[in-house]
């Protein structure tokens, strides 16, 4: 009898695949739609323009990171309506927020609450500018113009900074609760208020105890940043450093030339000690023309108050470790057990 109704068998089988797919589609939708995020602690501001479609919507989203997937969500959104129900403005989302919550969201009034903001200390204003903007709150470029040329009365780089030279290093890693309405420039100001508060003073009071500017004390400090994390290591690393720069030997820090090559829109490319930039400090003899970073209080102090030691050499391992060396051989053996010559 099978052999007689081949049709109704192969109807069968395509009704199973068909059941089957389905099935997975529904799995697979179901964890796409599950939150980006297990906890509410990332907030994202999602700027929905007048006469925004979903599908622009959507795709907001998911540059933000707000959703797993854009295609699911946007299948979900669209099945709730959503694209009948958006008002211009700005929304604080949240990446541990699930579907119904973040249409939920979005399809009431704009929002007038703050948004809490956090700013990792030891980022660059690049990396600050990518980091802001990635929270919705203004483009990347508006905030590297204010830290480049940005002007605030009443504020001033500390003594010793070139005329001109911009706010890098004085861009204050906090947390900071601000309107999801704020302009790059009024962020910067809160920045730059908390860094005068909490930085300047110690750099004004300190600098001079170790032979530096307390702009040339910041921008050591904003290597030291980069270079180590614990306050014991950054106290003898900014030592190692200070040492270097009384004899007359070059920094040699590989954090500079990252910068410089980050600066220069190649940080992708071979990393190379012969690197042309006046940042680069295998180079150059002495500190870089500025910060290249904006330190938080420890390197600070860590540079005002360094480990004395006749340390001239440092090295990190990957476990994080740092080992340090008065004489190139004893680095070059110490580079060497660790597997990294």
């Amino acid at each position: 009898m099978i052999a007689r109704h081949p049709w109704r068998l192969l109807g069968i089988l395509v009704l199973l695949a068909l059941v089957a797919g389905l099935a997975v589609v529904a799995v697979l939708g179901r964890r796409e739609l599950e939150p980006v995020q297990n906890n509410h602690r990332q907030q994202v501001v999602i700027t929905v323009s007048r006469g925004e479609s979903l599908q622009r919507l959507v795709e907001d989203l998911g540059s933000h990171r707000v959703v797993r997937s854009q295609f699911f969500f946007g299948i979900y959104a669209d099945f709730r309506g959503l694209g009948f129900k958006l008002h211009p403005g700005k929304f604080i989302l949240d990446r541990g927020m699930g579907p119904s919550e973040l249409v939920a969201v979005l399809e009431g009034p704009p929002s007038q609450l703050p948004i809490q903001v956090r700013v990792q200390d030891g980022l660059s204003a690049f990396q600050e500018s990518a980091l802001l903007a990635s929270d919705g709150l203004f483009t990347a470029s508006s905030y590297l113009g204010q830290v480049s040329s940005g002007k605030f009365p009443g504020i001033s780089a500390p003594g010793g900074a070139p005329g001109g030279v911009g706010w890098e290093g004085m861009a204050f890693g906090d947390t900071y609760q601000v309107s999801p309405r704020i302009s790059a420039h009024q962020f910067l100001l809160l920045q730059l208020q908390d860094f005068e508060r909490r930085v300047a003073p110690a750099l004004a009071a300190g600098a001079t105890r170790v032979g530096l500017t307390p702009y040339q004390a910041l921008t050591l400090a904003s290597i030291v940043s980069a270079e180590a994390t614990t306050s014991r290591d950054r106290a003898l690393v900014a030592g190692v450093f200070l040492n270097r720069l009384r004899l007359g030997m070059p920094l040699q820090s590989d954090v500079t030339i990252l910068y410089a090559m980050a600066r220069a829109g190649q940080s992708g490319a071979k990393f190379t000690t012969q690197f042309p930039s006046p940042y680069n400090t295998y180079l150059h003899q002495g500190l870089p023309p500025g910060p290249i970073d904006s330190p938080g209080v420890g390197p600070v102090e860590a540079v005002l108050n360094p480990t004395q030691s006749d340390y001239l050499y440092f090295v990190s391992l990957p476990n994080g470790k740092m080992l340090f060396a008065v004489t190139a051989a004893q680095h070059q053996q110490q580079v060497q057990e660790a597997g990294l010559g």
